[in-house]
C-alpha cells in the first residue's frame, strides 16, 4: 500500500472530527456556512478516501462516509453548545455524492491520461459491414 496515498485522508478526517466536535462551533461570515462546510468536507473525505483505497467498492466508500456524518452529527447532540441538524446531515450526503461525483470524473481523467478508452471503440470491419448491407 502506498502509505502517501492515505495521509491526505487522514488530515482530511482529522480536520472533520476537530471541526465537527470541538466544544464551540466554528463562528460564520454569512448564513448557513457551516451547510458549506459540511459539504465540502465531506466531499474532499471520500474524495481522499477513494484516493487512499482505490480497491474498495463504491458502495462501501459511501457507506462508511455516511456512517462517519451520521455518528459526527449525534456526537454533535451530546455537547452542551452544539446541536444537531437535519439541515447538516443532507449537506453531509450531498458532499458524498458530490465527493464520488468529483473521484469518478478524475478516474476517467486518469484512464484518458495514460491511453486507456472507456467508450468501446468502432471497428472498420463493422463499419464496412454496415455499408454494404445498405441496398
Amino acid at each position: 500500500m502506498n502509505y502517501l496515498r492515505v495521509l491526505p485522508f487522514l488530515v482530511v478526517l482529522a480536520v472533520i472530527l476537530f471541526s465537527g466536535l470541538r466544544p464551540e462551533p466554528v463562528p460564520q461570515v454569512f448564513d448557513q456556512q457551516d451547510k458549506l462546510h459540511h459539504m465540502l468536507g465531506f466531499a474532499a473525505l471520500i474524495f481522499t478516501l477513494r484516493l487512499a483505497f482505490p480497491q474498495w467498492r463504491v458502495f462501501w466508500c459511501i457507506a462508511l462516509s455516511l456512517g462517519a456524518a451520521t455518528l459526527i452529527e449525534l456526537g454533535q447532540s451530546l455537547l452542551p453548545n452544539r446541536q444537531a441538524s437535519m439541515g447538516d446531515m443532507v449537506a453531509n450526503a450531498a458532499g458524498v455524492l458530490l465527493g464520488w461525483g468529483c473521484s469518478h470524473l478524475a478516474y476517467i481523467w486518469y484512464l484518458r491520461r495514460i491511453g486507456v478508452t472507456t467508450a468501446p471503440e468502432t471497428t472498420e470491419s463493422g463499419e464496412r459491414l454496415g455499408s454494404s448491407a445498405r441496398p
